[in-house]
């Protein structure tokens, strides 16, 4: 299997948008370019984004919260927020 951090980024964003309203989703990259701490996000400010995260790596057969899921897939979690993050969820 060799799924694509931005191939998980995209579909993450794509998922939010399904749940979040355009305005909710544009506040989210508003206050996201006014955080100084690079480690916060608000998309949490307005839906669990970690659930959305895992259906994502649902489908592709990849559970973070099994056993030894986070020491296989940590590092695309963490890429694929980051991608859809910086990418400001392709919002625009």
């Amino acid at each position: 299997m060799n799924i694509s951090v931005e191939l998980l980024a995209k579909e993450f964003s794509e998922a939010l948008k399904s749940q979040l309203s355009e305005d909710e989703m544009n506040e989210i990259v508003r206050r996201n370019r006014a955080e100084t701490a690079p480690r916060i996000c608000h998309t949490h400010d307005f839906c669990d984004t970690n659930v959305v995260l895992r259906e994502v790596f649902l489908k592709h057969g990849m559970d973070i919260a099994e056993e030894g899921g986070l020491d296989r897939w940590g590092q695309l979690w963490d890429g694929a927020w980051n991608k859809a993050k910086s990418a400001e969820f392709w919002t625009s």
